[in-house]
């Protein structure tokens, strides 16, 4: 039986959701609702089951939404923001019509009804980020994709599926290993791997039925993870200019002049104190593992000064969620005991760690770059 790990719907796209792209609205006018319809019972009593709460209580009573679209035909990643809220009590993702980009003149011009979307939603109480995967029947890269995962759920025009799910249709349909549905699937799996963990990597090869990573594969990953702590840091970077907690005095934004500081970020609070914060992104969601070097469980066990923890999660290069441990120091001081008794020539250089060893705070603060103009 298959496990839900991630909040994961297949959408069969109709000509109303359709009209949310620029190209099918001018060729079909009459089409008013220039929106995605999402299934409330998937969205709302599935993934969300505070949803109605939490976007009454948001300004404007609907969730900013960033998305990440790849697709149709394996086309790369289109990034954009839209909004999440409820009209004649239903669930849309609407806002401004989606245009194709200007590098790509046609992109969605070919999609019809009954064409796929797989969307990945990502939030605690609303959604605050989507991915989607665009699948087009008549297109030669989607289409055995289109096709399998039509015959699997035949009549529905939304279901909730789950990694498993999806990675048995790809394997059925024998998608192209360069499509984007992979990439997307992989994409946590293949973070991790960047950032050294060997449990990523024997997942990632049970999944490929032992083909493992090319060189080229590797080095990919390795940048991927390290634009994605680039993303999170800039991100944090704005949002201390910008909108930063009122008792903080000042700050220094440390990594981006060391990059081998033992933290990101130092902070002079109101009260005259200083506190340093590390950094801790990735592109996927807060569950993901969080990995530090021996250097910053050392500053934060020994160093003196507070050390703070700052999780950015579904990171891109507009926007992040984030949540703040504070002073995680006492935490980690019995790690750092046990890997002191390691025997004599054995050295760890970084440990991975469930987010939940760490007391996070519930509050889910969302860090977003204004629109462009």
């Amino acid at each position: 039986m298959s496990v839900l790990s991630r909040n994961v719907a297949l959408k069969k796209l109709t000509a109303s959701d359709l009209s949310f792209f620029a190209s099918y609205f001018a060729r079909f006018p009459n089409v008013k609702q220039k929106a995605f319809n999402l299934d409330a019972a998937v969205i709302e009593r599935t993934f969300f089951p505070n949803m109605a709460a939490a976007i009454a209580a948001a300004p404007g009573q609907r969730a900013p939404t960033a998305l990440t679209i790849y697709g149709p035909g394996g086309a790369g990643i289109d990034l954009l923001m839209r909004k999440v809220l409820k009209q004649q009590k239903n669930w849309r993702l609407n806002g401004e019509l989606i245009h194709n980009p200007p590098s790509q003149p046609r992109r969605y011009d070919n999609l019809v009804p009954g064409d796929l979307a797989i969307m990945e939603f990502y939030g605690s109480a609303m959604p605050n980020a989507i991915k989607i995967v665009f699948l087009q029947a008549s297109d030669r890269a989607d289409a055995t994709t289109h096709a399998e995962l039509t015959r699997r759920y035949p009549g529905q025009w939304m279901v909730v599926l789950s990694e498993d799910d999806i990675s048995a249709a790809i394997t059925a349909a024998n998608t192209p290993t360069v499509h984007p549905i992979r990439d997307w699937l992989e994409g946590d799996l293949l973070e991790a791997i960047g950032n050294g963990d060997a449990q990523a990597v024997e997942r990632l090869t049970t999944r490929r039925a032992g083909r493992g990573l090319t060189v080229d594969d590797l080095d990919r990953a390795r940048e991927t993870a390290a634009k994605v702590g680039r993303d999170g840091e800039e991100l944090l970077n704005f949002f201390f200019q910008e909108q930063g907690p009122a008792n903080v005095a000042d700050y220094e934004w440390v990594s981006s002049t060391n990059a081998v500081s033992p933290y990101d970020f130092s902070l002079r609070m109101t009260d005259g104190s200083v506190r340093y914060l590390d950094a801790k992104s990735t592109g996927g969601a807060f569950g993901n593992s969080i990995y530090m070097s021996i250097g910053e469980i050392r500053e934060a066990v020994n160093g003196g000064l507070p050390y703070d923890l700052y999780r950015l999660y579904n990171v891109t290069e507009s926007s992040a969620s984030m949540r703040i441990a504070h002073d995680v120091g006492p935490l980690l001081a019995p790690v750092l005991a046990n890997v002191a008794a390691f025997p004599a020539g054995v050295k760890v250089e970084s440990l991975a760690f469930d987010p939940t060893f760490f007391n996070f705070g519930v509050q889910e603060i969302g860090i977003s770059y204004p629109d462009e103009p």
